[in-house]
């Protein structure tokens, strides 16, 4: 983790709300120097809104702001030193690139020779060198969104906000933007912080990610963390797909009762299932949730000693190619495996045992929905 000297943007006890609806409560966050921060999460969650008190658009209920040290709480957006790039692209469709991407320099005054060698410089950076001459209704999607990063890279900003910029993008040409967006922050080493509800953006782009749900950060860390080691339940939830598998048990001394599937399992089965970085030697007595995710769920065509977990019947096959999603009904619930290969040796109506990889189930307390992390 980076030193507190790498913090470039600090927010720290931030609300705001509309009347007596809050849509951000008690937010905390540090952005170091040089990383690309996702904000991710479910449609009203309040990341817009927090990017946009932090470009000074709206202003914020309460809580402090630091930009490199410096307060910038009530400073007009125009003088925090920001770079926006908007969901919509926001060009001017009367204006030819090279004077989309100038606008900004021109509001600054900049020399005129000054300004060419940074349009042709910012255009060589997001790779559309060349056509400056073009006009906005003549590029594709891709080169359109790559307009709007150059118009805002080429200000050279402390920092650069991001509010969903592929959403506008089909799929295929989503996947190829964000690598580009990716590319071009690392070699630029310009702080970022970008809004995505796509939790693959999310994974793929970001250096940390700050996950939120009701205008709460639910957690923040690199994104293999937030898969691997999910803070709560709605973490687990949101992260992954299919989704993560979500199952109520009993503990007590010597076993471990799986209400959804009726099925009983030896306690020190049990502890062998559950993820940590040591081996479990206790759970205490009580009733948890249990979550395990659809590559973690194995399925046997036949009994497997203790590693049967129970028996489901299998109700359809999605072949995907690189990988097969087969959905199983064990007693009254339908849970979804993920296979890493091509299925062959199994067809829907048959039965078959499941079990669960070692080291890899999250538990969860009942009421507060956190994950439980178990003391050495």
């Amino acid at each position: 983790m980076p030193s507190s000297k790498d913090i470039i943007l600090t927010i720290a006890g931030l609300y705001k709300s509309y009347g007596d609806n809050y849509v951000l409560k008690n937010i905390n966050l540090d952005v170091y120097a040089g990383e690309l921060l996702i904000l991710l999460g479910p449609s009203g969650c309040g990341k817009t809104t927090l990017l946009r008190i932090i470009n000074g658009q709206i202003e914020s209920g309460s809580g402090t702001l630091l930009l490199s040290g410096k307060d910038i709480t009530n400073v007009q957006c125009s003088k925090r030193d920001m770079g926006f790039v908007f969901q919509s692209y926001a060009l001017f469709p009367h204006m030819d690139v090279a004077n989309n991407i100038a606008f900004g320099l021109r509001m600054r005054k900049v020399p005129k020779g000054e300004i060419k060698k940074k349009v042709d410089s910012a255009l060589e950076t997001v790779h559309l060198a060349g056509l400056g001459n073009r006009k906005i209704n003549e590029l594709s999607g891709g080169q359109q969104q790559r307009v709007a990063l150059a118009r805002a890279l080429v200000l050279r900003p402390s920092l650069l906000l991001m509010d969903e910029p592929l959403s506008n993008l089909d799929a295929k040409l989503r996947a190829s933007v964000r690598v580009e967006i990716a590319q071009i922050q690392k070699a630029l080493g310009i702080t970022t912080i970008l809004v995505t509800h796509d939790q693959v953006e999310a994974m793929t782009m970001g250096d940390r990610i700050a996950l939120m749900q009701d205008g709460i950060i639910q957690q923040i860390s690199k994104p293999l963390d937030i898969y691997e080691y999910p803070a709560n339940m709605f973490v687990a939830s949101f992260d992954g797909s299919p989704s993560i598998n979500f199952f109520r048990v009993q503990i007590d001394e010597n076993y471990s009762l799986i209400s959804e599937f009726g099925a009983t399992v030896p306690i020190q089965s049990f502890r062998e299932y559950l993820k940590c970085n040591f081996k479990v030697t206790e759970v205490p007595e009580g009733e948890y949730i249990l979550g395990v995710r659809p590559e973690d769920i194995l399925i046997y065509n036949q009994f497997v000693n203790d590693h049967s977990v129970a028996k489901g019947l299998i109700t359809y096959i999605e072949p995907l190619g690189s990988e097969t999603l087969v959905h199983l009904k064990v007693a009254n619930t339908e849970i979804v495996s993920r296979l890493p290969r091509l299925v062959t040796d199994m067809k829907s109506n048959d039965e078959v045992f499941i079990s669960f990889r070692p080291s890899s189930c999250h538990l969860f307390e009942k009421e507060s929905g956190r994950r439980i992390e178990f003391a050495q």
